[in-house]
């Protein structure tokens, strides 16, 4: 059968190849008809329903209408099992959900004893249908793991989350309405849900204070009157045997129902008699916030989409369409979608930078194994055709794109090359046995390998068709990953056997690539290539501002200093018991005899020390040093970090700074010579044309000084670091700094100055304890001859000071001392303050400024250069009317940029607070 094909190709170059193509251009516009999801939804085989009840439903009247729900879905499906609901949150509140939210978890029967419906999504809609009955409730239908895994990711239980993002509760509330009603119509788009964050029901009693004092009550009472009244009041407790239990005084539950009930509450009037709360208050219903969420710190509105009997981007692709067509939303509101949409978005841009570098790492293997470009591209072939069968594949089983699908073309690619190894190898070898004929080598190699290609393509095939027709547990994933590999084996295969052959017919002949192209060459390409793909999606290169403090705190010599002052002064906690050195001696006195005559030996040993406490006394004096070391070297850790801050932000806004006027400036050279043009031509006067040229010269000049600020910049940061190698900053906008958390007590500053208190206190504590004795030990051993043995000796002795005029100086010296560091420390700790207190006045200055550019000054800046250039364009104005709107534009962005980088310099500076 083969044999035939093989002649007719090899006889039909170009319609083989023709044909190739066509079928990789269907396949690549079939790629873009096909929907898309993040992974395939796994069938848990259960069901998890949350009815969606009016705004503040009450307790009993969610237990009402869940039974009702149960009882339904019982009775009229034999397919369901069980019915379990749980309503609100538990004492433990890892899901809080108010009263009116359910979980109703149905699990069901196998799906062999199923009688109503065929599938989940069918049995789905007839749940729906079923419970349509019960009033002004709606219900979405999810699954139980699937619902925690969405709330967890997006925090919301829907596959598609549509986020608003305003102020106003009730724009927001409009604009997801308005949302929910045009998506209702999109095919796949079910249990289209809002939510609730506005018409909680509220009765609002608003005091009218002048008649409560007339009357002589007051509001506390009032208030106190209605909390015991409604809420309840504990008047004491109750005991049964050891039980305790409240006693609470509250009205009767008939009179505390409604309305009424609280304007017909009677008060007790000091003077006697009772008049009604409706007199002394406006009682009314009222409709408030149900709750506010935010993302962000934003406030937001979600609306939930659960797709059903579609795939997940052409859901998404058309709910934004008909969203950004439809719906106008005011300033300072947007709209972002989250969900298992996110996530699929998320993954095919990580799939961007995987399957290239995949690519490119496959195609220089192949060059590394052949040595040779051409082969290496004859391959490589197989890869564009292997995709166009994993594609069709899937579009022949109705099934979107998914990260299983990707995943299975990653190891499709790997495996498509194998066969073409295989054919292009044997040709090789036939070649260098002497068969030069190209034809006649191309089909007896393609006979003498057929065998093994359709081995090789059948085992991995047959290896992946057990998940393919899998609907077990999990099979949901397996299937597009199995279903991709196995049609790209079968066009991978046939294009080894028909495509590939006639692919080498046409390029043996030619010149070879090898020749042109030098091996190292290539080697050096794959690096560039592989760096050019793994950096692809990078924003940017080089250092950032945690990377430059790092250095700085590595290499400035001013903190290895002080870091090393810490380890002396530590060292020296250990020296306070240092006692004086002991005495040993030898004694020979003949001025005293012994009754033979004979002179005494005498041998001893001697030693001093001070009184005990004064060794302890003397260790708080070291570790006192030790914490003003610490701190000394924490403030100049401080200070070196905020140096850093400081000049890099400082860096950054001259950098920024630079490319305005940069810009700034190629806009008036381009203008300028138009000018000179126009006044060469006869159209335009002189006035207009030195003008401009005026005008481009003061902004180069500017734009240069800009750049002599950058280099400035530049030079101070490098000098902090104290690096040798040049900076290699990363290219990024300016920032605007966010103020941590500042607690003036912990400020490095005053904790030094606390600690040299310590150290003052401690310094007067020994000089007190001086006046204390010092003890001295000495025991000695002599010889005398005459008696025959050896005599000895011990003295105890104390050393008393009986003159203190010096002592009690150096303690009131001491005691001076102390005074005057707490005065200091008093001092300082008010300048900080003072400090501070001046930090944040031009600080919220400076977020004066911030604020008007974000509202409205950056819109009014574009408005101005968008409506100058138009009626520049159009003659409505002039020359001099254009210059001073471009000047009027960019000096808001200007002066947004000075005052954002004030902003970020005080937030610095409160950041890391020092005097």
């Amino acid at each position: 059968v083969y044999e035939p094909i093989i002649h007719w190709a090899l006889a039909s170059k170009k319609m083989v190849l023709g044909i190739a193509t066509l079928l990789l251009a269907f396949s690549i516009y079939l790629f873009t008809t096909m929907g898309g999801e993040f992974v395939p939804t796994l069938d848990e085989g259960d069901f998890v329903i949350q009815p969606i009840l009016k705004t503040g439903t009450s307790l009993s009247k969610t237990i009402e209408t869940t039974t009702r729900i149960e009882k339904i879905l019982l009775q009229e499906f034999p397919e369901v099992d069980q019915v379990i609901t749980r309503i609100g949150a538990a004492e433990v509140p890892t899901d809080p959900m108010s009263m009116e939210e359910t979980d109703v978890i149905i699990t069901l029967r196998p799906k062999k004893e199923w009688v109503s419906a065929k599938s989940k999504d069918e049995l789905a809609d007839k749940f729906k249908a079923a419970l349509g009955i019960i009033p002004g409730m709606e219900v979405e239908f999810t699954q139980p793991i699937e619902m925690r895994f969405n709330e967890l990711i997006t925090g919301v239980r829907a596959d598609i989350a549509i986020k608003i993002f305003g102020e106003d509760l009730d724009v927001l509330n409009q604009k997801g309405n308005e949302i929910r009603k045009l998506v209702e119509g999109i095919e796949g788009a079910a249990d289209i849900s809002v939510e609730k964050i506005v018409g909680l029901p509220q009765m609002n009693i608003k005091y009218q204070r002048a008649k409560i004092a007339r009357y002589g009550l007051n509001i506390n009472d009032l208030n106190k009157l209605i909390t015991m009244g409604f809420a309840g009041t504990n008047l004491g407790s109750v005991f049964e045997g050891e039980k305790r239990f409240d006693l609470t005084l509250r009205l009767d539950e008939n009179s505390r129902k409604d309305i009424d009930d609280i304007k017909n509450l009677f008060v007790d009037l000091p003077f006697g008699g009772k008049i009604p709360l409706s007199e002394l208050a406006h009682i009314s219903y009222t409709k408030g916030a149900a709750k506010i969420s935010r993302d962000d710190t934003k406030r937001r509105i979600v609306v939930g989409i659960n797709v059903r009997n579609r795939d997940l981007q052409s859901v998404v692709t058309d709910v934004q369409r008909r969203i950004e067509s439809n719906i106008d939303l005011p300033v300072g509101y947007n709209i972002t979608y989250g969900g298992q949409f996110e996530n699929l978005q998320s993954a095919k841009d990580r799939l961007k930078i995987a399957v290239p570098i995949a690519l490119v790492l496959i195609f220089f293997l192949l060059f590394f194994a052949f040595e040779s470009v051409k082969d290496a591209l004859m391959i490589y072939s197989a890869i564009p055709l292997a995709a166009v069968g994993g594609v069709f594949f899937l579009w022949i089983r109705d099934m979107p794109f998914s990260i299983s699908a990707g995943v299975g073309f990653i190891a499709l690619f790997g495996i498509a090359v194998l066969n073409g190894i295989v054919l292009i190898e044997h040709f090789k070898e036939l070649k260098h046995q002497g068969m030069i004929d190209i034809e006649a080598r191309i089909k007896q190699g393609t006979k003498d390998r057929l065998r093994a290609v359709l081995l090789t393509a059948s085992a991995a095939a047959l290896g992946f068709l057990p998940m393919a027709i899998s609907t077990s547990a999990g099979a949901e994933v397996q299937r597009p990953l199995a279903t991709v590999v196995i049609g790209g084996l079968i066009t991978a295969t046939l294009l080894t056997l028909v495509v590939l052959p006639v692919l080498y017919a046409i390029f043996d002949s030619k010149i070879e690539l090898k020749k042109i192209i030098n091996k190292k060459q290539v080697q050096g390409l794959t690096i560039l290539l592989l760096l050019f793909t793994i950096n692809t999606n990078a924003q940017d290169k080089g250092l950032h501002f945690d990377d430059i403090r790092a250095l700085a705190l590595e290499n400035n010599a001013g903190i290895k200093a002080a870091a090393l002052k810490v380890e002396e002064t530590e060292a020296l906690v250990g020296s306070s018991f240092n006692f004086d050195k002991t005495e040993v001696y030898y004694h020979y006195d003949q001025n005293n005899l012994a009754f033979n005559g004979k002179a005494i030996e005498v041998y001893g040993i001697q030693q001093s020390i001070m009184f005990p406490t004064l060794y302890f006394a003397g260790k708080r004096i070291n570790k006192a040093k030790l914490k003003i070391e610490q701190s000394r070297f924490e403030l100049q850790k401080q200070a070196l970090e905020r140096d850093v801050a400081s000049a890099y932000y400082q860096f950054l806004y001259t950098r920024e700074k630079q490319e305005v006027y940069k810009y700034l400036d190629s806009i008036y050279q381009k203008f300028a010579k138009a000018s000179q043009r126009r006044f060469e031509l006869g159209e335009t006067n002189y006035l207009e044309k030195i003008t401009a040229q005026a005008k481009q010269k003061e902004l180069l000049a500017l734009f240069n000084q800009a750049r002599e600020d950058v280099g400035i910049a530049y030079a101070k940061l490098q000098k902090i670091t104290q690096v040798e190698e040049p900076l290699i900053i990363a290219i990024s906008p300016l920032p605007k700094l966010q103020l941590s958390q500042i607690d003036v007590t912990l400020n490095a500053g005053i904790l030094l100055y606390d600690h040299r208190n310590l150290l003052f206190e401690a310094k007067s504590g020994f000089e007190r304890q001086s006046l204390l004795p010092d003890i001295s030990f000495d025991y000695f051993q002599g010889t005398n001859s005459g008696l025959g043995e050896n005599l000895y000796g011990y003295q105890v002795g104390l050393k008393i000071p009986l003159i203190f005029s010096g002592n009690a100086s150096k303690i009131k010296a001491a005691k001076i001392a102390k005074n005057i560091a707490i005065e200091e420390s008093f001092d300082y700790k008010n300048r900080l303050q003072l400090k501070y207190e001046q930090l944040i006045g031009q600080l919220r200055k400076y977020e004066e400024a911030l604020k008007y550019y974000e509202n409205s000054g950056k819109n009014l800046s574009d408005e101005i250069l968008k409506t100058a250039s138009i009626s520049f364009q159009n003659g409505e104005i002039d020359f001099f009317q254009y210059i001073q709107s471009l000047e009027n534009a960019y000096s808001i962005n200007i002066s947004y940029l000075e005052n954002l980088n004030m902003y970020n310099q005080t937030v610095i500076a409160l950041n890391h607070l020092t005097l």
